[in-house]
């Protein structure tokens, strides 16, 4: 008995002189859960203990900012992939480069190419993809049957088509909004344009950046689309006032339990394509401080969130989507016809440009969109007052 006591004191000092604890920061519901996959975490690896620090989103920047200045940082963080630019151009985060090479589970070629990314700034990989969003279209099946599109429409043309039609026979064809950079820079995508080349050249008065506002802006011109909604959009879209939207995949749940009277009668596609049909990602990467001291199991957790059986876990507690292809694969999402085209949508889904002025930039985008949307100004007035918006944020 003595002696197994002896072995039992010893064996414990060991594990307490090699355990380790790697700090994380999360927010919003993300933070509530993490516990759930922490715990899987530390089962398979017992020596290391994880603590996990719950910001709320509205106070996460500041934090980041006042922890990376009195050098309090965590381990790991979770970040906003619009906030990448941001923080890594300060050269706070750790370069992954190595760990992806050294990695036998983990490399660039398992998450979808949209929201890898989003981790890269300044030609470096500061981050791996945690979970994604990304839009597709909500479409009323019965009104969308009755001017012709029982399955949506496919491209540009037929959702304008489509659009009109609703919009003669009811109030509108679809909402959109005038100020919301999530729901036009897919539209300026499709047509192959963007805010910047890969150079940096601001590239907002090409004719197809130009066609893509035009496009957009006519919705609302036209009275297609309107310019504020009188009620919620799960009431309009009910009652058949809106009956097409963009939105993410956290809608379906919600229409069905705030609306159940048409649960049956809507239904989610990619969207309609131009050029090519693509949508804005977005969602969370994990990313680890440079001034980390314990590096080695902060890189054997990203790896670990990154596996395709725990990013389903994930899923299922949460409902973020997967950031690995492979989860898609998994009879749970493939069988869900409604979650599997979130999926098809993420092989073409796209990040704005990752620009420390990123803030700015959608700020300015919005608002000479919004003046497009109100015919206050031409596209092409929009687009020139942009460049030159943008030649003040870039300078």
């Amino acid at each position: 008995m003595k002696k197994v006591f002896i072995i039992l004191f010893v064996l414990s000092l060991t594990i307490l002189s090699f355990s380790k604890t790697l700090t994380i920061w999360a927010m919003g519901e993300e933070a509530k859960k993490l516990n759930i996959i922490a715990d899987d975490f530390i089962k398979e690896n017992p020596n290391i203990e994880v603590k996990i620090q719950a910001i709320p989103w509205g106070s996460a920047h500041d934090k980041l900012i006042t922890g990376i200045a009195g050098n309090t940082n965590p381990d790991l963080a979770q970040m906003g992939t619009t906030w990448m630019a941001e923080f890594g151009s300060m050269g706070v985060f750790e370069n992954l480069e190595k760990d992806l090479k050294n990695s036998a589970t983990v490399s660039k070629d398992i998450f979808f190419e949209g929201p890898f990314e989003t981790t890269i700034v300044d030609n470096k990989i500061y981050g791996l993809p945690w979970y994604v969003d990304t839009r597709v279209l909500f479409y009323r099946t019965d009104l969308l049957k009755s001017v012709g599109y029982e399955n949506g429409p496919e491209n540009w043309e037929e959702l304008y088509d489509a659009a009109k039609k609703l919009s003669e026979k009811g109030k509108y064809g679809l909402t959109m909004q005038t100020m919301e950079y999530q729901e036009i820079m897919p539209f300026i995508w499709q047509n192959n344009a963007d805010i910047l080349d890969e150079k940096g050249n601001i590239t907002v008065t090409t004719p197809e950046f130009i066609e893509a506002i035009d496009f957009y802006s006519k919705f609302f011109k036209e009275k297609i689309a309107p310019l504020s909604l009188s009620g919620t959009l799960f009431q309009e879209f009910a009652n058949g006032t809106v009956p097409m939207y963009f939105s993410g995949p956290w809608m379906i749940n919600m229409t069905k339990e705030q609306t159940p009277e048409i649960k049956d009668k809507f239904n989610v596609k990619v969207v309609p394509s131009k050029k090519h049909g693509t949508s804005f990602v977005g969602g969370s990467n994990l990313v680890m401080f440079k001034n980390s001291k314990n590096k080695d199991i902060a890189w054997k957790f990203m790896e670990f969130v990154s596996r395709p059986e725990v990013q389903l876990k994930w899923y299922k507690e949460v409902g973020s989507l997967p950031s690995v292809k492979e989860t898609w694969e998994d009879n749970y999402l493939k069988n869900n016809s409604m979650m599997s085209t979130f999926g098809k949508q993420l092989e073409k889904s796209k990040a704005p440009v990752n620009r420390p002025e990123w803030a700015q930039i959608e700020d300015a985008l919005e608002r000479r969109v919004q003046e497009a949307c109100y015919g206050t100004k031409t596209p092409e007035e929009a687009a020139k007052d942009l460049k030159k918006d943008l030649e003040k944020i870039l300078r």
